[in-house]
């Protein structure tokens, strides 16, 4: 199972980001689209409550969390309109494209959806996404019953934000203090990774790995962080099922010592990253190594993991198994 490079895109950033000219508090910019694919116009109304998500076909992420966003437009039905619209498709082979999406997903996507007014920089890209300096989809953002932006982030972890802004109990002066807390936090985050992206990329591994550990002694989460993206490109280079983007063309000999910084960084606690660690043993010929870790790694899977994720680790161990 193919692995993406980032939970919200599919190309390697640790950080980015800048300052906002739209956020939490400020009124929504309007709706403008240049076709409704599904479901009926819906233009921002005072006293609704309103979801706008963006999304594109190309996006494996938007594809996972569609179904959830169908879910909560169930849910809350009556209490909220939901849009979602399809950003940098709008030209017309791009719009035919996004019908034919919709309608393959049929009640998976089971809410409002548009296309925005152009394929690149349309109305939509430039007023909400570029505005609020999101540079990753799937994003939503709520827009509460004052027509005013109340809470921007993954559709995923939209829920109890949703509920509380739709029962009227959602204090957005704290919402904006901790975005702009956030924001402020990831500034210095970004400065982190600029520096660390530059030695990383250019193979500089024993500097990169040293500047890291410097900076987890005084941001313990940053590790976690780091240790995924670490993960993601060593399995995405020793899987060679996905094209490997031309930045991390110096790595392709380094994955053991980026996966193993990655276990390192996570104290061995993570079934998937030791999972990529035992693959790689496993292609350099080291069946014992990689069999002692994928045992350890089943046993560090969490609850609600796939069953297709297990399945494909459970077939992994029966080969290290055979190979002995």
């Amino acid at each position: 199972m193919s692995r993406p490079l980032s939970w919200r895109h599919s190309r390697f950033l640790l950080i980015s980001v800048a300052h906002a000219g739209l956020g939490v508090g400020d009124p929504a910019p309007a709706l403008k689209v240049s076709k409704w694919v599904k479901g009926k116009p819906i233009t921002l109304t005072k006293g609704k409550v309103h979801v706008v998500e963006f999304w594109a076909t190309w996006c494996g992420p938007c594809r996972t969390s569609i179904p959830h966003l169908t879910e909560l437009a169930k849910k809350f039905q009556s209490k909220a309109d939901f849009v979602g619209v399809s950003i940098n498709e709008g030209a017309p082979e791009f719009q035919a494209n996004v019908a034919k999406f919709v309608k393959e997903m049929g009640s998976k996507m089971d809410y409002n959806v548009a296309v925005d007014t152009a394929s690149r920089g349309g109305f939509m890209s430039k007023n909400w996404m570029d505005a609020a300096k999101q540079d990753g989809i799937p994003t939503a953002f709520i827009v509460d019953k004052l027509g005013k932006i109340a809470w921007i982030g993954h559709p995923m972890e939209m829920e109890a934000p949703l509920a509380k802004i739709i029962a009227g109990k959602w204090d957005i002066a704290t919402e904006k203090k901790r975005a702009t807390d956030m924001k402020a936090a990831e500034g210095k985050m970004q400065a982190f990774a600029k520096q660390f992206n530059a030695l990383l990329l250019d193979a500089k591994l024993d500097e990169a790995f040293a500047f890291l550990d410097k900076a987890v002694v005084s941001n313990p989460a940053l590790g976690l962080q780091v240790a995924q993206s670490l993960n993601q490109i060593a399995w995405t280079i020793v899987e060679g099922k996905q094209e490997l983007p031309e930045e991390l063309s110096k790595l392709k000999g380094s994955t053991l010592p980026l996966a193993q910084k990655a276990v390192d960084l996570t104290k061995g606690e993570d079934g998937m990253i030791l999972d990529t660690l035992a693959f790689i043993h496993y292609k350099a010929g080291k069946v014992k190594e990689a069999l002692t870790l994928q045992e350890k790694a089943m046993t560090k899977l969490p609850a609600g993991t796939p069953a297709e994720i297990k399945k494909e680790m459970e077939e992994r161990l029966v080969l290290y198994k055979s190979k002995q």
